[in-house]
């Protein structure tokens, strides 16, 4: 997809999530929310993708202190790089994943507070050298 394809597509997105804004999950206290949130999603702590991409259920500390649960695509092919991240949204009976780019508009923060973040994935994933401090944060 070219960039101006990926930008009217993350617009499009926005305008109509501006209709119906998501309510994103976290700003938590502790990390123990952030858990059991993504304990009540179906899909597995690891989900291996093609290409050494690896998507992995993680615990994101905000600036401010806080918590949000969110998946992370990590690059294994390239040491263990952040591609995307998705914060987790409520709705009817299943949970919708915003990207992160997205979301910080509706998270209620101001981008300051919530950037830069550290996280940590739930399981340790084999190649990522970005998370030093696992099971801590990085």
């Amino acid at each position: 997809m070219s960039k101006k394809n990926q930008n009217t597509k993350i617009n499009e997105i926005t305008s109509n999530l501006k209709e119906n804004p998501p309510t994103i999950i976290g700003g938590y206290k502790r990390q123990g929310w952030a858990v059991k949130a993504l304990e009540k999603t179906s899909n597995a702590d690891l989900e291996i993708e093609k290409g050494g991409l690896v998507t992995a259920k993680a615990i994101l500390e905000a600036k401010d202190g806080t918590f949000y649960p969110a998946f992370l695509s990590i690059n294994t092919k390239q040491k263990g790089q952040i591609v995307d991240a998705f914060f987790l949204s409520e709705n009817d009976d299943q949970f919708d994943l915003i990207p992160l780019q997205i979301a910080q508009e509706f998270i209620g923060k101001d981008s300051s507070d919530l950037m830069p973040f550290r996280y940590k994935t739930l399981e340790k994933i084999e190649g990522d050298q970005f998370q030093v401090n696992w099971p801590d944060f990085s």
